[in-house]
């Protein structure tokens, strides 16, 4: 087993004066090591570059004298991530599908996983759009994102359908004024996120396409994850109960009443989940229940479509 010092006894980025920027680098490189962070060199590429405000080309290649107000404050975002603080909470924000989706504590950090169940939801809302769908749907789309969390699934739908009906909900005070905020600095107009567990803000709507991230790890699995997700993301949005399936029993016990006819459901799974979650679906009336796989062959997304209703008999008066 290895011990780590504690992170404040780290002598950490000590700058000279006219230290060039990839000299910092280094330093802030061995400083993350000591501390025992995996990824070393490109969490301190990324907090140091941010922190002279340049991008890793042009620091490669320029490789300027760094100016002290900069140095300092690139110590200070080493030091943060030296005691476990994860690198995209110390930056305030992080990438996803090419929006800029501010993160802090209290809210959950996107997953490059997430961006799969994205693209699936779109590919769908389109065909949707083309034509491909069946009368009982109508214009706008209207869409749901369950478990918003900073509202990266919402907005990334929002912004490719922009004449889409698009709404977030969550429980969490605190992550919902980052989904604001998110929407606000990406310029999208047609979101809107209101708090609330699950469906409890849209009694008596209907939905064409649904989505959640819900919490899907196993409680007794928890203390085993890394500790920038154990002791920094907020438990509540990864805790899925004694077997992870809380969230998805909940959820699929209760879509069928907030989807339209054909209406289609898409939920990211943990990564032995799937079998189980395409079973609940289908005991619940779900059709073409289907996983889609990751890029490394995980079964990672569920999508389902809610069973066609006969038209009702309405009669000629």
């Amino acid at each position: 087993m290895v011990f780590y010092r504690p992170a404040a006894s780290f002598p950490c980025c000590r700058v000279s004066h006219n230290m060039r920027l990839l000299d910092l680098l280094r330093k802030a490189t061995e400083s993350l090591e000591a501390a025992g962070i995996e990824d070393a060199l490109p969490d301190a590429e990324m907090l140091v570059f941010h922190a002279v405000g340049m991008d890793r080309l042009e620091a490669y290649v320029s490789n300027p004298e760094v100016k002290s107000p900069d140095a300092a404050r690139a110590t200070r975002l080493i030091r943060r991530r030296a005691h476990g603080e994860p690198v995209q909470y110390v930056i305030g924000h992080i990438e996803f599908l090419g929006l800029t989706i501010n993160v802090g504590k209290g809210v959950l950090i996107p997953r490059p996983e997430t961006e799969l169940l994205v693209e699936e939801a779109i590919r769908t809302a389109r065909n949707m759009k083309a034509g491909i769908r069946p009368r009982a749907f109508r214009d706008p789309l209207s869409i749901l994102d369950l478990c918003t969390g900073s509202g990266c699934i919402a907005l990334a739908l929002a912004k490719e359908i922009p004449e889409a009906e698009v709404y977030g909900s969550d429980v969490s005070k605190e992550a919902l004024p980052y989904a604001r905020k998110n929407a606000k600095i990406n310029g999208i107009a047609n979101a809107r996120f209101l708090q609330g567990s699950l469906f409890e803000p849209f009694r008596g709507r209907k939905f064409d396409i649904i989505t959640a991230n819900p919490p899907y790890v196993r409680r007794d699995e928890l203390d085993s994850l890394q500790r920038e997700i154990r002791d920094w993301e907020p438990l509540s949005a990864i805790d899925g109960g004694e077997d992870g399936m809380d969230y998805y029993c909940q959820i699929l016990s209760s879509a069928g009443e907030y989807l339209n006819p054909d209406g289609c459901i898409f939920l990211e799974l943990g990564y032995d989940q799937a079998g189980a979650v395409q079973k609940l679906a289908q005991e619940q009336g779900f059709e073409d229940a289907a996983v889609i796989n990751d890029y490394a062959g995980i079964g990672r997304i569920l999508k389902a479509r809610k069973t066609r209703r006969p038209l009702e008999y309405i009669p000629v008066m």
